[in-house]
């Protein structure tokens, strides 16, 4: 790449820069300072000349007009502070009034909640400190980094260490009332790449009608991983746990690999990557590598089905973009073009293989022989070993995917070094399987993670870049001439056994031979983990993601959607899935004694299996805080789907049943529901307060009530008070029955097609037995029981739906006392 390109980037990324310099020095009236004028401060000494010429400047001017849809002297004044990319959403026609506009805290970002959550606007007095304090750690950084590469410098390690820095203190910081400056900067200079090599003829074409203009300028290109989840879930239980989160993690991996194959293969920078998470990467590229594409392709493809036997495919596909797509909303329709693109191109998985294609479909393994078979992906391998400690055969991926799972539950920093890719094979099948270092090899990445600083390897002669997996670790980075540092945001949840754990469990369920197969320091199986469950021994299995997501890309900003608004609400959504969600986790973990394992949380949904008691309460949290975190945004919201099994259960079967009870809940009017023990609820039924057993409004919160009704008996074996549940539960199957039985007449609903309310005999019958019940208590009971049978009474028994739900809740809690 030569370094016109990286120059053209940088000084997309620094136009802005200036004027967060002059807030940070708290100079609020002046003319705002381009960044470029501040290149001599923060730009290394080779580079400030090429970054600041004026034909890069003027390509840059341009990409800012489009990143943004609109020309800088329509935009109005800057303002003071960041509003969040949802209030900009309108989604199935629910919007924040403007009066409900929140903003993001003037901080760097770091997964704190004070740190990530909407607020109320500051005030002028408090906004001016924040800026000052904010912008002086960025000048420290910058300089810092700037020193770094005064003699031996490395452009492309440069780059992206700026890019990292805007995107730790400038997320916060606004271009546009609604577009961080670090979004709207990268942005800029991923179109100033794709618009460099423009003729003098077009630039003036462009200059003067760009907003109406037909004139391709850029490509907008997704890759789009298929297989993903039967690559994870298709193991057996036998080493699953050990192996799981290493296969989970790869996948991130590959992901990075691929997306930086394909910028290599294109001569694109890092700046080009848009967004990368769950299995998907966007990037943009110049018009003309719409050519390079298919080859690309099918260098992929071939790589992918020698590694991976045809398990996993990208689709790799792009849509071009005229300068007019970039104004008046259609850069929404677009994407959308992309993904559908996408989405046929995985219906005819390996068809650009064309003839090769047969290589799919010619006998493998050796025969069917037991020995040579993994005992955890159930696959034949020529490398098979023992592992005496678990009884098992282990092929040499799942050895390594175990391997990096164990090394994930102490890693502090992920590591990763460009390297020529490995040759393509003559045959797919001429190669063998090997661990997953050698599948990112051959899309020229190595990888690795550390526990701490002074582990990590040393660069070599090319650029390694260097992340920090928590916010503690990032104080102790320092950029190098070829090494980058920054933050990668990443849910790495492994609940790990302890010598007081194996202790506990001599006296449970657990016989000698499993016994002798538990040693501390290792991941936690999953049938310690449903022995640690309260109440009921079942493991919970948790499937989530965002509702309506693609209408909030495709439909939720109308004509105001821009590349960088696009950007921003990326970002946003990685943020929360694939860090704050994170912190939940491990806050529970802390809570209830390690008992989550979070297979992958990343793009908008997640999949985490652990004690059936925690779960639940772990996917309510992410309902609650996903509503605070979109600043209470009523067109934002999440289903989830929660199957309890058992620690012996398939994996394969248990992701299955989870995602049919997702399924089941995205299948509700106006989802944002939740799907448990069978029932699907909107979340609102269900219970979006803390634990509060006054509040007996929700199932979450009539849960806690009888909780406190019927613990206090548990010594006396749960005396009359247990039949509460019993009755509960019973009255709630008598308003099923008969609302089946209405149904299947087709009675439901009245002549104007609206559904009646269900009457019946269950609803007096219960009142008189909850009565009755409460007089056979003692009075603090007494009242309570009665209490709860006059709420039921005087709301109609409006919560007929919903009240054996609480109660099944609450004696799967009480089980076992």
């Amino acid at each position: 790449m030569n370094e016109k390109t990286y120059a053209v980037a940088l000084a997309g990324l620094l136009q802005d820069v200036g004027q967060f310099a002059q807030w940070a020095a708290g100079k609020w009236g002046e003319a705002p300072v381009g960044g470029i004028e501040l290149a001599s401060r923060y730009v290394p000494t080779p580079w400030r000349a090429a970054c600041c010429a004026d034909e890069v400047m003027r390509v840059v001017a341009l990409a800012d007009w489009l990143a943004a849809g609109a020309r800088r002297a329509d935009r109005g004044p800057r303002p003071r502070q960041l509003r969040t990319i949802f209030s900009s959403l309108t989604v199935e026609e629910q919007a924040l009034a403007p009066e409900e506009a929140r903003y993001w805290p003037l901080k760097p970002l770091a997964l704190e909640a004070e740190m990530l959550f909407p607020q109320a606007a500051l005030s002028e007095e408090a906004r001016a400190p924040a800026y000052e304090a904010l912008g002086a750690a960025f000048v420290q950084d910058a300089e810092a980094l700037a020193q770094a590469h005064q003699k031996a410098a490395a452009f492309p390690a440069y780059l992206e260490s700026l890019l990292l820095l805007l995107q730790r203190y400038a997320w916060c910081v606004p271009a546009l009332p609604d577009v961080s400056l670090y979004d709207h900067s990268r942005m800029t200079a991923a179109l100033a790449v794709c618009l460099k090599d423009q003729s003098e003829e077009m630039l003036k074409a462009l200059e003067g009608d760009l907003e109406q203009s037909t004139e391709p300028v850029a490509l907008l290109v997704g890759g789009d991983i298929s297989g993903v989840q039967d690559f994870i879930y298709t193991i057996t239980s036998r080493g699953a746990t050990s192996a799981l989160r290493g296969r989970s993690f790869y996948l991130q991996l590959l992901t990075e690999a691929l997306s930086r194959y394909v910028l290599r293969e294109l001569d694109l920078p890092v700046t080009n990557l848009i967004y990368q998470g769950g299995g998907n990467f966007y990037l943009l590229a110049r018009p003309s590598d719409a050519a390079r594409l298919g080859e690309i392709q099918r260098q992929i493809s071939w790589r992918l089905l020698a590694h991976h036997r045809g398990e996993l495919y990208l689709a790799l596909e792009g849509a071009p973009l005229a300068a007019r797509d970039f104004f008046a909303g259609r850069i929404a329709a677009q994407w959308d073009a992309l993904r559908r693109r996408q989405q046929q191109a995985k219906q005819r998985r390996f068809a650009e293989l064309g003839a090769e294609l047969a290589q799919l479909f010619v006998p493998q393994g050796m025969g069917g022989d037991e020995s040579g078979e993994c005992s955890v992906c159930g696959r034949e391998h020529p490398d098979i070993a023992a592992d005496a400690e678990t009884n098992t055969r282990k092929c040499q991926p799942c050895r390594d995917f175990e391997a990096l799972g164990k090394d994930l539950r102490q890693a502090s920093y992920l590591w990763l070094r460009e390297v020529p890719p490995t040759s393509l094979p003559e045959t797919p099948l001429s190669v063998k399987p090997g661990g997953w270092q050698a599948a990112l090899g051959t899309f020229g990445l190595e990888a690795g993670v550390s526990a701490r600083v002074e582990m990590l390897p040393q660069p070599d002669a090319g650029v390694q870049l260097v992340l920090a997996l928590n916010d503690a670790a990032v104080r102790d980075l320092a950029p190098g001439p070829r090494t980058v540092v920054g933050r990668r945001l990443l849910v790495n949840v492994t609940p790990t056994l302890t010598r007081a754990d194996i202790d506990a469990l001599r006296d449970r369920q657990l016989d000698a031979k499993e016994l002798a197969e538990l040693h501390p320091d290792t991941v936690k199986p999953f049938s310690v983990l449903e022995l640690q469950a309260r109440g009921t021994k079942r493991l919970g299995v948790l499937r989530m993601d965002v509702d309506n997501l693609g209408l909030l890309f495709s439909e939720g900003f109308g004509k105001a959607a821009t590349l960088s608004r696009v950007a921003a609400l990326s970002f946003a959504i990685g943020v929360y899935f694939e860090g704050w969600v994170g912190q939940l986790a491990e806050r529970a973990n802390r809570k209830h004694g390690d008992v989550l394992y979070s297979i992958y949380s990343g793009g908008d949904d997640l999949f985490f299996v652990g004690a059936w008691d925690v779960v639940v309460e772990l996917a309510r949290e992410i309902r609650v805080d996903l509503g605070r975190f979109a600043a209470g945004h009523p067109g934002i919201h999440a289903s989830g789907g929660i199957a309890l099994v058992g620690g012996k259960y398939p994996l394969y079967q248990a992701a299955a049943d989870a995602g049919e009870a997702e399924h089941a809940a995205k299948a509700h009017p106006g989802k944002d529901a939740v799907t448990f023990l069978g029932q699907t609820l909107p979340w609102a039924k269900f219970g979006l307060e803390g634990a509060c057993a006054a509040n007996t409004e929700t199932v979450h919160g009539l849960r806690h009530h009888l909780e406190q009704l019927v613990l206090p008996e548990k010594e006396d074996g749960l005396g009359a008070t247990a039949s509460l549940l019993r009755r509960l539960t019973q009255l709630q199957l008598a308003y099923e029955t008969a609302l089946k039985a209405r149904r299947q007449a087709g009675t439901e609903v009245n002549r104007q097609g609206e559904v009646q309310g269900v009457w019946g005999p269950w609803m007096w019958r219960g009142y008189y037995a909850l009565k009755r019940m409460a007089e056979q208590e003692r009075a603090e009971k007494e009242r309570a029981i009665a209490a709860l049978a006059e709420r039921l009474h005087e709301d109609h028994f409006n919560s007929i739906d919903w009240i054996g739900l609480a109660a099944r809740w609450v004696e799967l809690l009480l089980r076992d006392l």
